[in-house]
């Protein structure tokens, strides 16, 4: 049985999606996993909170949010703190928003792919090509 994140390949083989992700967008195994908690959390997190979550540093987290940040795939967002002085962030992933960013990006990808596959190989394509 394929699982909820996996997508059949043209040649039988099964992948992640997530895997697809983090090659569309050079992301690391830890921006994806960092990724994966903000998508599954009912709330924003903070750094400390994902840090804890997934026992890993904050220098380790500050790293992959800014990654993630750079790629518009999350959003930060100020909250007030009691620490005087300290600015304090949330992040989360807006699923609509990442689900019209994969598409539109995709997109994109398939119309540049289908320019320099036609040119490797020697072949015009057409201009209304649905393939």
């Amino acid at each position: 049985m394929q699982g909820k994140t996996e997508i059949n390949m043209p040649d039988g083989r099964v992948a992640d999606i997530f895997n697809v992700i983090k090659f569309l967008y050079g992301l690391s195994d830890r921006d994806i996993e960092i990724l994966k908690l903000l998508l599954k959390s009912q709330n924003p997190l903070t750094m400390e909170e994902i840090s804890s979550k997934l026992n890993i540093t904050k220098s380790v987290v500050n790293k992959s949010i800014l990654n993630l940040e750079k790629k518009n795939i999350i959003i930060k967002e100020k909250i007030e703190t009691s620490k005087k002085g300290r600015r304090a962030y949330t992040y989360k992933v807006d699923s609509n928003y990442l689900n019209k960013k994969l598409l539109v990006d995709l997109d994109q990808l398939m119309k540049d792919l289908k320019v320099k596959i036609a040119n490797v190989i020697g072949v015009e394509i057409e201009k209304t090509a649905n393939i």
